[in-house]
């Protein structure tokens, strides 16, 4: 669902196919003016009188007048459709849509400002109004503006293979599909809570939690799957385990704002049988001994404690781009390591719907996996395993991906594959 909210930039071509359609109109007017009049002044001149080309020249103006009246109508008429709606015919032919930078109507002054910027690279050379027009490859922010489209501040926008902002609430459309009274912050807020409440729980309450080894925190959103009920887990197993000092999770403390995280790793067994606690008296079997550490028995947790993760890994953005991932990488709009963080990549995503935060997620490379961590974000992230279940990340709390699942952060989203 979110790639469907996405704002798509136009491409060159596109651009310039819906510019030249637009010039078709007053080309075909000022045709017509000729065709009607060329022949009759062409006659005129052979027959050498004077009167006769006087009533041909007179004819000719009258019909180019004409057409140039009919043009500038026609003109007047497209710039204020523009700027009012975003459309053009050529526009409309082919998908796309023109708007300001917050995705709203872009106005007539800047309409007037981009055409006129047009005008003045036909005049520097033959082809320097199509220079200008397609002029967004040189764009290094993903081509998203041209030339003209920098100074009059406004963007071209491909509705055909994403969002039309002029109708969806511009840049910040997608709170406007969330159902009517509905806070689309409230899924995050209630993560966090939920895993406060965790992490503040008696190891009798914590052990009521449901059994079996997970990679995230179940039961997060309105759309995530219910877990399964399952026997209790003995009061000498609590369900959540620090992770260990030397883990890859745990050297990301230092990044964090929030309490040190933990991962959840449940115990359980294999099977989806309920386990059997011990016998009044008898002998323990199964979980930690007496005196023994309390986490001796989550030998199948999903936690590798790993000082060198291991990879590469491919992440394919939803706008096509593929990045290999070997061991740790940040995502945003101009993602940032925080003081004393060593980080190998920084991932720099150009979002229009500026709905992905400067710093947004952090990636850690851990085998055939993925764990990602939000960093505060301003939109929250969420991560969509192979079960189809849709689990929001807390803050400062990581996920794991696995090979095929999809991390959505804010209105964008990525899939995790092998190299």
């Amino acid at each position: 669902m979110a790639a469907g909210l996405n704002l798509v930039s136009a491409s060159a071509g596109k651009r310039l196919g819906a510019w030249l359609i637009d010039k078709i109109p007053p080309a075909v007017l000022m045709l017509a003016a000729y065709a009607a009049t060329v022949p009759a002044l062409m006659q005129a001149a052979a027959s050498g009188s004077a009167s006769a080309a006087a009533s041909a020249v007179g004819g000719m103006f009258l019909w180019i007048g004409l057409a140039s009246l009919l043009s500038l109508t026609y003109t007047v008429w497209l710039w204020g459709w523009e700027a009012t709606t975003g459309k053009t015919p050529g526009n409309l032919v082919l998908g796309l849509r023109t708007a300001n930078e917050d995705g709203l109507a872009a106005g007539w002054g800047a309409i007037f400002l981009r055409g006129l910027i047009i005008a003045v690279g036909g005049l520097a050379l033959a082809v320097g109004a199509v220079v200008v027009v397609v002029s967004n490859v040189w764009d290094r922010n993903h081509k998203r503006q041209g030339w003209h489209d920098k100074v009059a501040k406004t963007l071209v926008l491909d509705v055909a293979q994403g969002r039309d902002p002029l109708t969806t609430g511009g840049l910040y459309g997608p709170a406007a599909f969330a159902p009517e009274g509905t806070d689309v912050h409230a899924g995050f807020a209630g993560a966090a809570a939920q895993a406060q409440h965790l992490h503040e729980a008696s190891p009798n309450e914590a052990a009521r939690q449901p059994s079996g080894v997970i990679s995230a925190i179940p039961g997060f959103g309105s759309d995530a799957a219910a877990a399964p009920v399952a026997a209790p887990v003995p009061a000498a197993a609590p369900a959540i385990a620090q992770v260990p000092p030397s883990s890859p999770l745990a050297e990301d403390r230092a990044s964090r704002d929030a309490e040190p995280s933990y991962a959840l790793a449940a115990a359980g067994p294999a099977s989806g049988q309920a386990a059997a606690g011990p016998a009044a008296g008898g002998p323990v079997t199964g979980g930690a001994s007496a005196g023994g550490h309390p986490d001796d028995e989550f030998a199948a947790t999903m936690v590798r404690a790993s000082n060198t993760p291991t990879g590469p890994l491919t992440i394919t953005f939803d706008d096509g781009r593929d990045v290999v991932l070997e061991t740790t990488a940040l995502i945003g709009r101009n993602p940032a390591a925080a003081a004393g963080e060593d980080i190998d990549q920084l991932i720099d995503f150009a979002d229009m719907g500026r709905s992905v935060s400067k710093t947004h997620v952090l990636l850690r490379v851990d085998g055939a996996t993925v764990w990602v961590t939000d960093r505060n974000s301003t939109n929250g992230s969420a991560v969509t395993g192979a079960d189809g279940i849709r689990r929001p990340l807390v803050p400062g709390i990581p996920v794991a991906a696995a090979l095929g699942a999809t991390v959505e952060f804010g209105d964008r989203s990525f899939t995790v594959g092998a190299a």
